[in-house]
């Protein structure tokens, strides 16, 4: 299996041991997958490609696609980060032979948990719902958020909050009746939610690149994002740096701090020990800024501020 060297991707021990290996592909600047990267691969050993579309942007797939179509590999369209997102070759999740969604926290469609398979006959009967568990759910969500209790919980360790954390044995079976719930809930204002935070991303990419020299990620010419975060691409890692510090408060982050082939965890999974620099540099340089309604006033003149300074 391909993956993009920078991600978040877990493989299934069972799957490790199974005889499954992943292969990384190299990025560009911009976080996509290098096709000079995948045509250096051997495809013929390979089995499918998983295409991430990092933050909600589309990444273009008709060169993809003519590249793994000679070698008969199949594309995993992973839109985890990227439900309602569209390109020229259609919504993402729905491009390549399966799709991928998530209904995670910070997803544009969040369940607090659990997915989905696109293109894939049902593996087990549906979930019973669970409204109650849901609304529990959701409560305890909506409080861990404030600020003054997040600021607590981020002091616990063992929670790992705005940690990235890779786990070989994570859960697997049918979605929970709980996500099941709140995930058809946020359904109902998906469109309307969606519009907003494009709105906001692209107004607020529109200043940061007119004032600063971090770069925002855009989606090429007749695709459009969704925006769960929008990603900058800082001019140095320094520059990057200086700016988290500033603005962690505000809700910053690096997003995953480090690329697919740093990570210690992946190499029994993995087929080859090559190193791939472009997602490195990509990862050093990688800020994510929210895209939420509370970035607005003295908050925006404040991030703007503190990017024009790093730059």
């Amino acid at each position: 299996m391909l993956l993009p060297a920078y991600t978040c991707y877990s493989v299934p021990a069972a799957a490790v041991a199974a005889g499954l290996r992943v292969r990384l592909v190299d990025v560009d600047h911009a976080g996509r997958l290098d096709l000079e990267a995948l045509r250096a691969a051997p495809l013929e050993r390979a089995t499918a490609l998983v295409v991430t579309n990092l933050l909600g942007v589309p990444e273009p797939v008709r060169e993809l696609r003519a590249a793994l179509r000679s070698a008969d590999v199949a594309l995993v369209d992973d839109a985890a980060q990227a439900l309602g997102a569209t390109s020229p070759e259609g919504p993402a999740g729905g491009r390549g032979d399966l799709g991928l969604l998530s209904f995670g926290r910070g997803k544009p469609l969040s369940g607090l948990g659990g997915g989905a398979l696109v293109g894939a006959a049902p593996a087990s009967d549906p979930a019973t719902p669970r409204p109650a568990a849901a609304f529990a759910r959701a409560l305890a969500y909506d409080v861990a958020r404030l600020p003054l209790v997040f600021r607590w919980l981020e002091l616990v360790p063992a929670l790992h909050v705005g940690e990235t954390i890779f786990d070989a044995d994570f859960a697997r079976g049918p979605i929970d009746g709980a996500a099941l719930c709140l995930a058809a809930a946020a359904l109902a204002h998906f469109d309307d939610a969606t519009r907003r935070r494009v709105e906001r991303a692209a107004s607020l990419a529109e200043r940061i690149a007119a004032e600063t020299r971090f770069a925002p990620l855009l989606p090429p010419p007749g695709a459009t994002g969704v925006f769960p975060r929008l990603g900058l691409v800082a001019p140095s890692g320094s520059a990057r740096d200086a700016a988290l510090a500033e603005l962690r408060d505000l809700g910053a982050t690096t997003l995953y701090p480090a690329s697919l082939d740093a990570l210690a965890e992946l190499r029994p999974a993995r087929a080859d020990a090559s190193s791939c620099p472009g997602a490195r540099d990509f990862a050093a340089r990688l800020l994510t800024v929210p895209t939420h309604g509370g970035l607005r006033g003295a908050r925006l003149e404040r991030l703007v501020a503190a990017l024009a300074k790093a730059s």
